[in-house]
């Protein structure tokens, strides 16, 4: 037993010493994501940052020790040399991470001058780093002090983050209405705005679909007034929703990257509308504009249904590196049966926390802002059978895939619109329907192999950037009309608060819809900057040019025209052949640029003084 008591000591100090750092390295990475957030709803990220990275560098440790034992019989200072493991492992990859996206925005190229560099820094940076954990031990020699040292230290963490979980968290009940709406907005309507992510244009029925796809959409079509060109300012969730809210354009309002915040500085809808005396209400499902994100701004109440995370998560923890990395192993290696509430709660959850909600009989004037995740990827088999396609487990599906994943998308679509069928009939028994105004619209498109790729974010093509728009006046006084002028996300803001005759913020810059139309068509600008794939694109007309900056890992050029009355589809790129009328088009993107630069850091005071933002 006597020869085996110096192994173990080794092993045990060795797993210590890694659980310590790879705390320190997880205490480290919340407190920089703790910085960077919007409001927080829980702090959880803290004690889940250092557990999880504890274990993983615990794990880490005692296999490189166990390493190290069994080539030295006799290992000295395994303590340090777990730390040092834990915090050269996990510290690089943390670092990397963190780099990449906040510095870098996923833009640099590894083989390149700068992404050496970068990477030789980060390199040296936690070499340096666990060095310097390594020798620090060195002058406790003992072997208990130095036990009791890691010991302490991992303790140390685990206090510091619980005690942060706590101050940090919130101690107020779950919202109640306990303020009636203000006396100024008495005679006002009310106002519904449905977002429905990742739905194209072309999947609804009055835009084109089969007609038993969408019934409810179709009869809210007949309804209102639908806007058959509608565009999106970005093509992924997180800088379009900020857009539909904001009226302003992505570089306007910066939330445009994974890890960006809305800004306090931005005047939202809800600010608006509850500065006028409204009750103002948001149901969302999607992390992309939960409160971490700081999406709550201007709500009295607002409920975001979170999915059911893997390994025990919450939505602040879900911004560590390391349950990125975890998820993604997990869907990989055990994908193979997939259900909705890992991802998201789908229509069915969000209809009966809105049905509740009506059911209380809410304050009026009302403004309820409500998120469908439906059809957004994974698409499933409806009715659910654990079948279905997700794009953290098929990034890049087979070709093949094309007419099954369209399918399930359908589905998805037609599952949405049985519960926005059932949300309408709600508000027709509560009497609510023929005096509020309806506005149904999507964050952006979906590709289907359109051009080469699949899901969205990554384009400025028409199948991602075309979305619905349906808007139902209190009363409508043109019901089915059909409205072909372009129209743009970032003039639904303006459209509703107009509409209900209410004062429009002047920092909105989209325009009133049914306003007077300006005497020339206004340009269509959009953009985009994600996974390293910096987008715009500017439509005239039938004109359209997109450019796209070189070596982007989608691999779009650079440059490309589109007569779209004559190539709607987008695959006749005439940059080269119209040579004038790309130059001219270039023209109008620089005016566009230059018109919306000055305001890129547009700052206003919030619209309610007593506002929680």
């Amino acid at each position: 037993m006597g020869q085996w008591k110096p192994t173990v000591q080794s092993l045990v100090a060795g797993t210590l010493g890694g659980a310590c750092g790879g705390a320190m390295v997880g205490l480290i990475e919340a407190g920089v994501i703790a910085a960077t957030s919007g409001t927080p709803e829980e702090y959880w990220l803290f004690p889940y940052a250092v557990l999880s990275y504890g274990l993983l560098g615990a794990t880490c440790a005692l296999a490189v020790v166990a390493v190290a034992t069994a080539i030295r019989k006799t290992p000295q200072d395994t303590l340090g040399l777990g730390a040092a493991v834990a915090v050269f492992l996990l510290g690089g990859a943390v670092a990397r991470y963190h780099v990449i996206l906040r510095v870098f925005h996923e833009e640099i190229v590894l083989r390149s001058g700068v992404g050496i560099a970068v990477h030789a820094a980060l390199l040296a940076f936690v070499v340096a780093s666990a060095l310097l954990v390594m020798y620090s031990t060195r002058p406790l020699q003992h072997y208990r002090c130095r036990l009791s040292l890691v010991t302490a230290g991992f303790v140390f963490c685990v206090a510091i983050s619980s005690g942060a979980a706590v101050l940090a968290s919130p101690h107020t009940v779950e919202p109640a209405l306990v303020r009636a709406a203000g006396n100024a907005a008495k005679g006002h309507p009310n106002i519904i705005l449905i977002v429905a992510d990742t739905l194209r244009a072309d999947a609804i029925g009055a835009y084109g679909a089969p007609a038993d796809s969408t019934p409810a959409l179709d009869r809210l079509a007949r309804d209102a007034v639908r806007f058959a060109y509608a565009y999106a300012q970005a093509t992924w969730t997180r800088p379009s929703i900020a857009t539909i809210l904001t009226s302003l354009y992505p570089s306007m309002h910066g939330a445009v990257h994974k890890l960006d915040v809305l800004p306090e500085r931005v005047t939202t809808l809800a600010e608006a509308l509850r500065s006028q005396g409204y009750w103002t209400a948001g149901f969302v499902s999607n992390i992309n504009v939960a409160p971490v994100f700081n999406f709550q701004q201007g709500f009295d109440e607002y409920t975001y249904l979170a999915p059911d995370f893997y390994f025990w998560a919450t939505d602040s923890a879900t911004r560590l590196a390391i349950y990125k990395g975890l998820r993604v192993v997990r869907e990989r290696l055990f994908g193979d049966r997939i259900y909705f509430y890992h991802y998201y709660q789908d229509a069915a959850v969000v209809d009966a926390a809105v049905s509740k909600w009506l059911d209380q009989h809410p304050p009026t004037p009302f403004f309820l802002f409500i998120h469908y995740m439906e059809p957004h990827d994974p698409y499933f088999e409806i009715p659910y059978n654990g079948h279905g396609v997700a794009r953290v487990t098929h990034p890049d599906p087979p070709v093949a895939w094309k007419d099954y994943m369209r399918k399930l998308y359908g589905e998805n679509v037609t599952y949405l619109d049985l519960y926005l069928g059932e949300l309408f009939d709600r508000l027709k028994s509560l009497d609510l329907y023929d005096d509020t105004l309806i506005a149904v619209t999507a964050d952006h498109g979906e590709e289907f192999r359109e051009h080469g790729g699949w899901w969205h974010g990554t384009t400025l093509y028409e199948e991602q950037m075309h979305v619905p728009l349906i808007v139902k006046r209190p009363h409508e006084p043109l019901p089915g009309t059909v409205d072909s002028p372009v129209a743009c996300s970032v003039d639904i803001a303006p459209t509703v608060m107009a509409t209900a005759k209410l004062s429009v913020p002047a920092e909105f810059v989209g325009r009133d819809l049914f306003g007077v139309p300006p005497v020339e068509a206004e340009p269509l600008f959009a953009e985009e900057d994600l996974e390293g794939n910096v987008l715009a694109a500017v439509r005239v007309g039938p004109w359209k040019l997109i450019t796209a900056n070189p070596d982007n890992p989608r691999g779009l050029r650079p440059l490309e025209l589109y007569d779209l009355s004559r190539d709607p589809t987008e695959h006749d790129n005439l940059a080269a052949a119209q040579g004038a009328k790309t130059e001219e088009m270039l023209q109008v993107l620089a005016t566009e640029r230059a018109r919306i630069a000055p305001r890129s850091r547009v700052s206003s005071a919030p619209h309610d003084p007593d506002h929680r933002s």
